[in-house]
């Protein structure tokens, strides 16, 4: 398996020698992987450049990519093309250099990998991880992470969002993603690159790990002109997780008047089945749900989820199966109660249970199993 570890640096000349030979190491004591060690530099005037080509005449597995300052975001999506095109990286784990987070923890990500995951985090917020933050460092944490990334934006596969050390498979999960979506230029681009990620697995796991002091060097955030870079990073972030909000609220409204239009098919239908050809009460409100599955399968695949868009006439069938099997439970919920509600009430109320049993019961079931079976397998 070909795995590129992405080190980002710049000004890192007292840290980018240790963590080379850090590397170097971790590929001698695992040899069933082949190791290429990859840094993104951003042009540092400290001459980080220089030891990495030093070490790339000596090591050949040893790359220097090397750009202008762009910022850590734009220049990580670098580094993964270029992981990926020109290095032919079946796996890419991006490492600051500043041994924060501990290089030698590598093999039990890639462990995961071996397990199956797609995406394995080193992560401080599952028991057994940690930090050594100051209280500013956990106040704007907990506001950019717990805050923003997971409750406003909702991005809940994982729970640290903010680290930059994990591990993550490329084929079919990291060459699946549009890198032109993550659009960022500061630390947020660690936690959009989770979201763009999710579009397309749903394999995470965490692994415990502790994120302590810097090695050597200065931190990122100290003086005025890195304060300009950090204050611009938060309101990135900002900006980011509402984009995510909106995104998702957006496929939810898609999502609600495709369940409208299944609606109007299901109390037409309803009303001839019942009235025009005197069905029972129970086959008219199974047969007219089903016209409403058929209504949301094929609208739901071709616009509220077209990213995913389940294609081929064999998958087509075989997905509207397993779609019918997920939707039996919105089928014997709206039967068994629609049926109920008649008998209590009388047939004059059918049209009146019929909006009630799908905006509260079907709804929010089916929302659910859409989002996290029909679709969700369908990204596979």
């Amino acid at each position: 398996m070909k795995v590129v570890a992405i080190i980002m640096t710049y000004n890192e000349r007292e840290n980018i020698g240790p963590m080379l030979e850090a590397w170097l190491k971790i590929a001698r004591e695992n040899p069933k992987y082949s190791f290429e060690v990859l840094v993104a530099d951003g042009n540092s005037p400290d001459g980080t450049g220089e030891v990495v080509k030093k070490y790339g005449e000596e090591h050949d597995n040893i790359h220097l990519l090397s750009s202008q300052r762009l910022g850590m975001g734009k220049e990580l999506i670098n580094a993964y093309r270029y992981a990926m095109d020109k290095l032919g990286a079946e796996v890419v784990i991006p490492i600051d250099v500043d041994f924060q987070f501990d290089p030698f923890l590598a093999p039990k990500l890639l462990a995961k990998i071996g397990e199956g995951y797609d995406v394995i985090i080193a992560s401080r917020k599952v028991p057994g991880g940690g930090s050594d933050f100051n209280w500013f460092r956990k106040l704007t944490n907990f506001v950019s992470d717990t805050l923003l990334a997971y409750y406003w934006a909702g991005i809940k596969e994982v729970k640290d969002h903010a680290g930059l050390f994990k591990a993550i498979r490329v084929r079919g999960v990291l060459d699946k993603i549009d890198l032109g979506n993550i659009d960022v230029v500061g630390f947020s681009v660690n936690m959009k690159t989770i979201y763009e990620l999710s579009k397309v697995t749903d394999k995470f796991y965490e692994v415990p790990a502790f994120f302590g002091k810097r090695r050597a060097g200065q931190e990122t955030t100290v003086g005025l002109k890195s304060m300009k870079w950090f204050i611009k990073y938060v309101f990135e972030a900002i900006s980011q997780t509402t984009r995510i909000r909106l995104e998702r609220s957006q496929r939810f409204f898609k999502f609600a008047v495709v369940g409208f239009i299944g609606y109007l098919i299901n109390a037409s239908t309803l009303y001839l089945f019942a009235n025009v050809f005197k069905l029972a009460e129970w086959l008219s409100w199974g047969l007219s749900t089903e016209m409403a599955i058929i209504s949301n399968f094929t609208l739901n695949n071709l616009w509220t989820f077209r990213v995913e868009k389940i294609k081929g006439v064999s998958n087509l069938f075989k997905k509207f199966l397993q779609f019918n099997g997920t939707s039996a439970g919105a089928l014997l919920i709206q039967t068994v109660v629609g049926t109920l509600g008649t008998f209590f009430f009388g047939a004059q109320y059918r049209q009146l249970l019929l909006p009630f049993i799908i905006v509260f019961l079907v709804l929010p079931y089916n929302y659910f199993m859409y989002t996290n079976v029909i679709w969700r397998k369908a990204k596979k």
